[in-house]
């Protein structure tokens, strides 16, 4: 080996040794920062640190590290009240795509734990199957790829199985009955074909004077439309009345009811039906928006529609976007009608428009059903609102209870609600939607009759 030769292979040798030795060195700095940190942990992360370890060595089946962190967040939600959960990324995608009104499916809700339609969503393809009817209150009995395939579905579980094979395109049939949720008989039973499809979720629907209208969302975005070929409720609204549903405080809610604002303008029948009943809430903004229709007396431009009282004793106040009272109902009698379903921002709605004078408490009607003997009438009860808080590094997030909230003038109806109690008006049903909705038409001749 030449001199040359010797001097580059004792010069690449000593480069590997320099380098062996680094990485040494950083593992070793790297391990001594862990025993640092580690030394430094919470002894319940510690402990839970070792149980996931001999978990994944010694259980006789493989757990993943996706499964027992998943299990592991899941048992802390259980110290947290109802309304607060955490959400994967995929969740969280999901939640947010919902809070725009941009849904996945046929347009079907249920009641909780049951095959009973608590909504079909307007826009969806359930809703332009329905034709001059309504499936709201009906049970979903049976689900199939065809007519001869379809599959008793008479529990929340299998129904959710069987709906949660179909993807966007897929052609649905679905059985339904007006008698009860295990009703099976084609002589009592509908049958009707939908594709499952992407759709965007309108939130009001308005009728008066023999039509209903909602907004329709297509290519060229959302147009006022009447629906009326889709719905039987403008068949039930007596002359001189006007009807409006609220479904929810999510996607153009806002937008949707300013569009059906300007229509009861234009008609200006002399009263107004808000109906709230299982509408569950959504989101403070849209709140905000409506709240700036029922004004009454009060001549600031954004009054306040409700005060978040934090833990550690700091206040946010919410106001109303604008104050269209006069412009829109001034001089109209307002009735709301509500059940134990409407909760959150609905509540809060009905706050505002208490405290401002648009709506007397004898002017709502809260669905009354009959429990150990007696009839039972308030409506939700939630009077704490949540934030989410997402990770933008894993896309992941947490809901919490953050807040007590309270009406403008100081009350907070949490875990009581609003009830007859408060000179709210009983409206005996036999559920909170029934098929066919004969509470409605009930609450229209209560009105009627004033």
């Amino acid at each position: 080996m030449t001199d040359e030769k010797k001097k580059n292979s004792k010069t690449i040798t000593k480069k590997v040794l320099w380098a062996v030795a680094a990485v040494a060195v950083a593992a070793a700095l790297f391990f001594a920062g862990y025993g640092t940190y580690y030394l430094m942990m919470d002894e319940g992360l510690k402990s839970l640190l070792w149980v996931k370890e001999k978990m994944q060595d010694e259980y006789y089946e493989a757990i993943d590290d996706d499964d027992f962190w998943q299990a592991a967040i899941g048992g802390t939600e259980k110290m947290l009240d109802r309304y607060s959960c955490y959400y994967t990324a995929d969740e969280y995608d999901a939640v947010l795509d919902s809070g725009k009104g941009l849904r996945a499916g046929v347009g079907l809700s249920f009641f909780a734990q049951s095959n009973k339609i608590s909504k079909v969503a307007i826009g969806s393809p359930v809703f332009f199957a329905q034709q001059n009817a309504d499936f709201s209150g009906a049970w979903v009995t049976g689900v199939g790829a065809s007519r001869d395939s379809i599959e008793d579905t008479f529990t929340f579980d299998v129904l959710s199985e069987k709906m949660g094979k179909f993807s966007e395109g897929d052609r649905v049939f679905l059985r339904f009955s007006s008698e009860n949720g295990t009703d099976a008989d084609a002589d009592t039973c509908t049958v009707i074909e939908v594709s499952s499809a992407n759709y965007q979720e309108s939130y009001v629907l308005y009728a008066a004077g023999g039509y209903a209208y909602a907004v329709v969302y297509g290519e060229d975005g959302g147009v006022w439309t009447d629906v009326s070929a889709y719905t039987d409720v403008d068949e039930k609204v007596p002359a001189g009345q006007t009807y409006i549903k609220l479904t929810q405080f999510n996607g153009n809610a806002a937008a949707e009811f300013a569009r059906a604002a300007k229509q009861y303008r234009e008609e200006k029948t002399g009263s107004v039906l808000l109906d709230l009943r299982n509408d569950g809430g959504g989101k403070l903004s849209i709140l905000q928006e409506i709240s700036a229709y029922f004004l009454a007396n009060t001549k600031e431009s954004k009054p306040v529609v409700l005060k978040a009282v934090y833990r550690s004793g700091k206040q946010e106040i919410a106001r109303a976007s604008d104050n269209l009272y006069s412009e829109y109902f001034a001089d109209s009698e307002i009735y709301v009608a509500a059940n134990f379903n409407t909760a959150s921002a609905s509540e809060a709605l009905i706050g505002v428009m208490i405290d401002y004078g648009a709506l007397d408490y004898g002017n709502i009607f809260i669905t009354d059903l009959q429990k150990g003997g007696e009839y039972v009438a308030s409506t939700y009860g939630k009077g704490i609102m949540q934030t989410t808080f997402s990770n933008y590094l894993t896309g992941e997030a947490i809901k919490l209870t953050t807040a007590k909230i309270y009406w403008p003038k100081g009350k907070c109806i949490h875990d009581v609600g609003i009830t007859i109690k408060d000179g709210a008006v009983s409206s005996p049903s036999v559920s909170a939607g029934e098929f066919g909705d004969r509470e409605l038409s009930s609450i229209f001749q209560k009105i009627a009759e004033r």
